[in-house]
Order: structure tokens, then sequence, then C-alpha cells
């Protein structure tokens, strides 16, 4: 009886001892997904050895690699704006700024229009023989420049209107841009029109400008930042 129990224990230190000497199964790198990344540190600085040693640390936030205030690493976001700007002319408000100065300056027209009735049903269909003639004549061509310095005065009033909403729209668009990248902590934002976007003009000097105006050749999607500012404007 002895000896069996002397058996059983020699059998279970066997077992332990083998628990113990088998190596632990490597994680594969399918498993590595589920396991927390190592964060390494706290460390005020880390040096890179090469031909000119680089010594990385973090200077607000921002990874740095010397005392330039340039050179940093900075987070990089783009704007597709004149589809904003677009959008935001086209909007409610916008358009219903132009129609009122439009309604004022078809009032003004008419205006015109029923003084040159009135000048006809007082002179009628007279000829350059008619003593009344001179008087018909000075009278049509004082109303004629008048409408001249009015259609000069209209089209200035509009397009200083059309100036005034793109510079709003304008300012309205770098506050949400200031408020999207706040939330998104990126430091950079480009305007930019992306490279799929349709030339617009045909002519060569049309053409170029469309080249030109696209700074980015290749860029991740995720830069783009249209689509958060829209909705900060509430055009999304």
């Amino acid at each position: 009886m002895r000896t069996f129990d002397r058996t059983l224990i020699v059998l279970a230190l066997i077992v332990a001892t083998a628990a113990l000497l088998r190596p632990e199964p490597t994680p594969s790198i399918a498993d590595a997904t589920g396991i927390p990344a190592e964060t390494l540190g706290p460390a005020a600085s880390l040096e890179l050895e090469g031909e000119k040693p680089l010594v990385v640390r973090n200077e607000d936030g921002r990874i740095a690699w010397n005392d330039e205030p340039t050179s940093r690493a900075w987070s990089v976001g783009a704007v597709h704006i004149d589809r904003i700007i677009k959008e935001m002319i086209q909007s409610e408000e916008y358009a219903g700024e132009r129609q009122d100065l439009e309604s004022e300056l078809r009032e003004m027209d008419s205006e015109f229009s029923d003084r040159q009735k009135s000048i006809q049903d007082e002179f009628g269909d007279i000829g350059e023989d008619d003593p009344n003639f001179p008087e018909a004549q000075a009278q049509m061509q004082g109303l004629m420049q008048e409408y001249q310095q009015f259609a000069q005065m209209a089209q200035g009033r509009m397009a200083q209107l059309q100036a005034e909403q793109l510079e709003r729209s304008y300012r309205d668009l770098i506050e949400a841009v200031e408020v999207v990248a706040d939330k998104a902590e990126i430091d950079l934002v480009y305007r930019y029109i992306p490279t799929s976007e349709p030339f617009m003009n045909s002519t060569v000097e049309q053409a170029m400008l469309q080249i030109q105006m696209r700074p980015f050749l290749r860029y991740p999607d995720s830069i783009d930042l249209t689509a958060r500012v829209l909705e900060e404007l509430d055009l999304g």
C-alpha cells in the first residue's frame, strides 16, 4: 500500500514539473489584435541613432525634434470650400437678400417705364416738324440718361451685395472650420478641390486655373472635413 502511495506522489510531481517547464504559447498575429498595446514610458525624450542623432520629445502635445517652433508634427485636414460656399450662397437666407434687392430694383425700373409712357401719352406720335418735338425729344433724352445711371447703380448694388455675401460666407466658413478643427484636434486645415471633381470650364486658361486650384494630387479620404463643416453650418 505504501508503494502505491509513493507512486502516486511521484506521478504528481512529474506532472507539476512538466507544467512548469512547458513554454508559454506565443500569441499569433491574429490574436495580437486582442492584446492591449503596451505603453512605453513615461519618458522625457527619445533619442534615435543615426548619422545625425535625433531627439524626439513632447512639445505642447505634439511631436517635436528640435527647438524650432516649425519643427513639429502637425495634424492636417482639408475642406472643399468651393462646395460649401456655393451651398451657403444658394441658401434661403442669402437668396432672400438678393430677391429683396431685385424687387427694389424692379420697382425703380417700373417707375422709369411709367415716366416713359407718360411722355409718350403727352406728345403722342409727333414728327420732327412738330413745334413740340424739341421738348419731347429733350424729355426723352433726359429720361434715357437717368435710366443709364440707374442701370449702372443697380448693377453696382447687386455686385456689392454678392461681394458682401461671399465675404460673409467665407467668415462663417472659417468659424465653422475653427469649431470642427478644435473638436478633432486638427492644427492645419487646407482648402482643396477633390481630384475627382470635373472641370467646369473648357478654355485653356480656365482649365489650367482648375488644375492650379487643386493642391493635393493624392490624399487619404480621412483628411476631408467638408461633411463636418457642412453639418456645423446646418447645411449637411
